[in-house]
């Protein structure tokens, strides 16, 4: 009798195993879940800049390419997609560029319906590098002085004249402002989900 009752409960606990199992691979297909790290297609609705923006400033986007699962579109192409500006510096003098940080933080479905998210840029915001107008700006300056160098006639002239050159060059890239990073109006970018989404039970 006690076997019998033992192996009673063996199997039992047995069934449970194989039925949870069974119901979490059955959720990982869900049309109800995005699981994290799921990319999502967003374009800007108005530009977002570190010349003017401030942080807690919001904005919106919304879905440019639909996101389908098992062929249902789950996030339908004009879905909205609010964000967050939570860190921002605009350009400053000596070359420092602009930078800023945005999360976004809640999707708003075309039933009234919102879920909140976890996403982030999968793409940080950057400025084209200005390198090159450094070395250019040196360069230019060695040249030119130089060349007033030269007027002298005499070497000792034209390499003292390289010399003031090179400072001046040095000079403008120092004091030079860097560049305001943005995202346009329109421009089409791509978030990735830091948590698992459940996304609200629609007729699909």
């Amino acid at each position: 009798m006690r076997f019998y009752v033992n192996g009673t409960k063996i199997f039992a606990v047995l069934y449970l195993v194989f039925a949870n199992l069974i119901s979490v691979t059955a959720q990982s297909d869900s049309i109800y879940r995005l699981p994290a790290g799921t990319k999502i297609y967003l374009r800007m609705d108005s530009e977002i800049s570190s010349k003017v923006s401030s942080v807690n400033d919001t904005f919106t986007t919304t879905v440019s390419r639909p996101l389908s699962i098992r062929k249902a579109v789950v996030l339908p192409a004009g879905t909205i997609v609010e964000g967050r500006i939570v860190q921002v510096s605009s350009a400053a003098i000596g070359g420092h560029n602009g930078e800023m940080k945005v999360r976004f933080e809640t999707i708003n479905f075309d039933n009234s319906q919102k879920r909140k998210i976890d996403g982030h840029l999968v793409n940080e915001i950057t400025v084209t590098s200005t390198q090159t107008f450094n070395i250019l700006s040196v360069l230019g300056g060695t040249a030119l002085g130089a060349v007033a160098g030269a007027v002298s006639k005499a070497d000792k002239g034209a390499l003292i004249g390289a010399g003031i050159g090179a400072g001046v060059g040095t000079g403008i890239a120092i004091f030079r402002k860097g560049k305001d990073v943005r995202i346009r109006t329109d421009e089409e970018f791509e978030i990735e989900l830091g948590r698992e989404l459940i996304l609200p039970v629609r007729d699909y």
